[in-house]
């Protein structure tokens, strides 16, 4: 059997994730308002540093990590071209989660954009959560995003969900298209194209990328929390701070130290 071939994952994302996300501050102002004062926060899966700077940018001190060069490269560049002040309160780890190991203790941590669900594994994810929990203070709170599995019913029911994204990019323009389906009972193998044109149609740029989804229930999520030494939990089923209702297609779950 002819074996698929392997596409690259967040890498390669990162050269396009600012395309789409850069403008998007509804988590952010949510998790400034969450969070209170500003003192030192640690933003986990950091990516591109779209959520680090910004909190550096209102005074917090803030330590982004990412497991990826890629996504890490685009953070660091923004970072350079930052104000000085902004400069002074970034620090930029690659590293994994679940053994990263800072010299800091946290009022607060950050898992934004449906990231925590990219670590496959149950025993990993409360193993980093454990990690996360050590390095918070006693009054410190951790807020992660998830989508819920209502975001999936339609791959759930085998139909492919074809999302296309179209951004003028400059003199060029920029197609996203992403599509996503399951390749076990909890897993969603996304696979995303991305491509760059000119004004006269003309290709310059096109890059299949996949990533891998699990996907969690909001009960699920407060397990693990619990599991990993977190006090109490609140659920938030948008970045108003509303409750989530029926139907909701995100949650934020906050969880003290």
């Amino acid at each position: 059997m002819r074996r698929r071939p392997e596409l690259p994952g967040y890498d390669a994302e990162a050269e396009f994730y600012d395309l789409c996300w850069s403008s998007f501050r509804s988590d952010i102002e949510f998790f400034r308002r969450r969070m209170g004062r500003p003192g030192r926060v640690l933003d986990l899966m950091c990516g591109t540093g779209r959520v680090t700077l910004a909190l550096a940018r209102w005074g917090w001190r803030v330590d982004g990590v990412d497991r990826s060069e890629g996504m890490l490269r685009v953070a660091r560049a923004k970072l350079n071209a930052a104000a000085p002040a902004v400069r002074g309160r970034v620090g930029l780890h690659r590293g994994d989660i679940c053994r990263l190991r800072l010299p800091h203790v946290f009022s607060a941590a950050v898992m934004p954009a449906n990231s925590f669900p990219l670590i496959l594994k149950r025993r990993e994810r409360v193993r980093a959560l454990r990690n996360v929990h050590r390095h918070l203070g006693r009054t410190g709170v951790l807020l992660v995003h998830i989508d819920t599995p209502l975001s999936y019913r339609s791959a759930r029911e085998g139909v492919s969900n074809v999302n296309v994204f179209r951004l003028e990019h400059g003199h060029r323009w920029y197609v996203r298209s992403l599509s996503e389906r399951f390749v076990g009972r909890d897993v969603v193998r996304g696979v995303t194209t991305h491509v760059i044109v000119d004004r006269q149609g003309r290709l310059q740029r096109h890059v299949t990328t996949e990533t891998q989804t699990r996907v969690l229930s909001t009960v699920e999520v407060v397990r693990e929390l619990k599991e990993a030494g977190f006090a109490s939990t609140r659920v938030f089923g948008d970045y108003s701070g509303g409750r989530p209702v029926r139907g909701s297609s995100f949650v934020v779950i906050e969880a003290a130290a």
